[in-house]
């Protein structure tokens, strides 16, 4: 593990050592998919879904038996560019150089595909030539089945899965089920941002997707093992950090991942041998004080019916009966059905969430530093 190195990564994923917890999401989701189930991973934003994926996937980088390919296709508007997005990944785990690479190329020559290259990272891309929705079927058709054909097992992670219902070919969910349910080596995990959209895809018993996964849900990382692992990454870098500083972090983030992540990147990224709760409170004013230009423009950008309601969500934290006249003359917001009106109108922003994953559900901000910027003004 190197050394002068921010060991809290708050983007992407390095290295199981900087990997907290999630032991039993990692068995059973490894366990899953060694065994060819396809996987719903379902989790609210900015817990750590992709973040597991890669955990999962890293043991087998370099493993010629299991395959594993993660596509990221929210930058994708029609099936046209998932058919690039799908072929770009594949051409990049798979060298031109290596035999199998080079079946691969010569697929995809039949689709005269031009390559470009990203002129930041250097990586390639693929655009195929295709013209209408049954190429595009035609074309996944065939790149799934030559790869199925393959003497290896392949795993294929998409990431925000929830996207193909913008695509302005409505039956892409009945396209791509069509082409994965009968393939005997190739699996995948699905998972998306988008809570609402991931369960109306596959909990819908309308829809093409509907109990053609195990689905798995992720939770809050437990809080001892989030201190445990921030007390630990401090230690290994010759630094203290008291017990009250660890119970401000996990309370101020409220242990959602990316918020908890960042906090103590900011923190570690002072470069203090001793940390107290003096410096977490620091840490806190200095990472509200960075966004709050940001915030600013969520005020500008709502009605002022829609601010006062998030105003009150984030006041309350947790909000079980948003129309309830407790809540509603608590804060003053005029009726239930101007509240009812204004909490859609922040569900449909992303802006607050409804957690039904839980015995009660509930409203909640989604950014928790805003949640507190909100309760600290």
């Amino acid at each position: 593990m190197e050394k002068e190195f921010n060991p809290f990564i708050s983007a992407g994923y390095r290295e199981p050592a900087y990997f907290c917890d999630r032991k039993e999401e990692s068995k059973q989701l490894t366990q899953l998919m060694l065994n060819g189930a396809n996987v719903t991973l379902f989790a609210i934003r900015r817990l750590g879904k992709t973040g597991l994926i890669h955990h999962v996937f890293y043991p087998y980088r370099k493993n010629s038996k299991i395959v594993c390919i993660y596509i990221d296709i929210l930058a994708t508007n029609n099936l046209a560019e998932f058919t690039n997005q799908l072929a770009t990944a594949i051409y990049n785990r798979f060298p031109p150089q290596k035999t199998l690479g080079k079946k691969i190329m010569d697929l995809f020559q039949r689709f005269r595909p031009v390559i470009s290259f990203d002129e930041l990272t250097g990586i390639p891309s693929l655009s195929l030539t295709i013209q209408t929705t049954a190429q595009n079927e035609n074309t996944i058709g065939q790149i799934f089945q030559f790869l199925d054909e393959q003497n290896i097992k392949v795993v294929f992670a998409i990431d925000e899965f929830q996207q193909i219902l913008e695509y302005p070919e409505k039956n892409t969910e009945a396209i791509l089920r069509t082409q994965i349910q009968f393939l005997k080596n190739i699996s995948f995990i699905f998972c998306g941002s988008n809570q609402k959209m991931m369960h109306e895809i596959f909990n819908s018993a309308k829809r093409p997707f509907f109990a053609s996964c195990t689905n798995i849900s992720l939770g809050f990382i437990n809080e001892n093992e989030y201190k445990t692992f921030i007390l630990k990454k401090f230690n290994e870098n010759d630094r203290t950090i008291t017990d009250e500083c660890l119970d401000f972090i996990c309370k101020f983030t409220q242990l959602h991942t990316f918020y908890t992540q960042y906090f103590c990147f900011i923190l570690f990224s002072k470069n203090k041998k001793e940390n107290t709760i003096e410096d977490a409170r620091e840490t806190a004013l200095n990472i509200l004080q960075l966004n709050e230009s940001s915030y600013f423009q969520y005020k500008n950008l709502l009605t002022t019916s829609q601010w006062n309601i998030l105003c009150a969500i984030a006041k309350e934290e947790k909000v079980y009966q948003p129309q309830s006249k407790k809540f509603v003359t608590t804060y003053q917001l005029g009726t239930p059905g101007l509240v009812k009106k204004g909490m859609d109108a922040l569900l449909k922003k992303e802006i607050i969430f409804y957690n039904s994953g839980v015995e009660t559900p509930y409203y909640e901000v989604y950014d928790k530093y805003l949640m507190r910027w909100i309760q600290y003004k």
